[in-house]
């Protein structure tokens, strides 16, 4: 049930389930049981899929990957956004890597503010970060990713159709999801390694792939919303 996988300084180990109803609530309690850090919770098929503000993600049986990491991180509390930061980079990183050589024009991938990932604006990934506390210490986070590697969108629901990509679709082939699986643990152990050196910083690389910078935006507020520019990433 459990298998390990060496990357970096990660020592990632697996649990696997042929169906669940979202990885996210599973990993939290491996978590609260003392798991350490680098377990990570795959399913082949998620029935309630979670995304960010509630939204559900589409998650059809032996299609793409659903997948959760638990974190045991030694980050300050300003710095917690770096983990979907580099959650989002290691997808990038991982589409970089499984990129035909000889595609040629290539889709260019993009982050959409906060955490999803695109290819040709079309949505191929998203991340979530859950955080749970020890007082003003952080406990653990858990590091929930889908992405669509095969995904087919003829059952998906019309919103879905309307904004979803996968990399098949866009790629013109199928993708091996084992071999994406181990790209995206590799990359994402490596950026999460940097996060405790001085060069740490992922905000120069997040910004470089974020189509937000330049575009007009709209915080919505309890009190009414504020329109304006995103000019630029700050420190928190």
């Amino acid at each position: 049930m459990i298998t390990l996988y060496f990357a970096g300084a990660m020592k990632y180990r697996f649990l696997r389930f042929d169906s669940v109803a979202s990885t996210m609530p599973l990993s939290h309690e491996f978590a609260m049981q003392g798991q350490r850090e680098g377990l990570v919770v795959l399913a082949d098929e998620q029935t309630a899929g979670r995304g960010r503000a509630g939204h559900t993600w589409f998650s059809p049986r032996g299609q793409s990957l659903y997948l959760s990491v638990l974190l045991r991180p030694t980050l300050p509390a300003t710095r917690l956004n770096w983990l979907t930061m580099i959650g989002a980079l290691a997808i990038i990183d991982t589409i970089q890597a499984l990129m035909p050589p000889t595609q040629l024009p290539a889709p260019r991938p993009s982050i959409k503010w906060f955490n999803d990932v695109n290819l040709n604006g079309r949505k191929v990934s998203g991340v979530l970060v859950e955080t749970a506390w020890l007082g003003d210490a952080i406990d653990y986070a858990v590091l929930g990713i889908g992405l669509n590697i095969n995904t087919q969108f003829a059952d998906a629901p019309a919103d879905v159709q309307a904004r979803a990509t996968s990399l098949a679709h866009e790629f013109g082939r199928e993708f091996d999801r084992e071999t994406a699986l181990a790209q995206l643990l590799q990359h994402f152990a490596i950026r999460y390694a940097r996060l405790t050196q001085p060069d740490g910083d992922p905000i120069h690389d997040y910004a470089h792939w974020l189509d937000t910078i330049g575009r007009p935006v709209k915080i919505a507020f309890a009190s009414g919303d504020l329109h304006g520019i995103a000019e630029r990433i700050d420190p928190d």
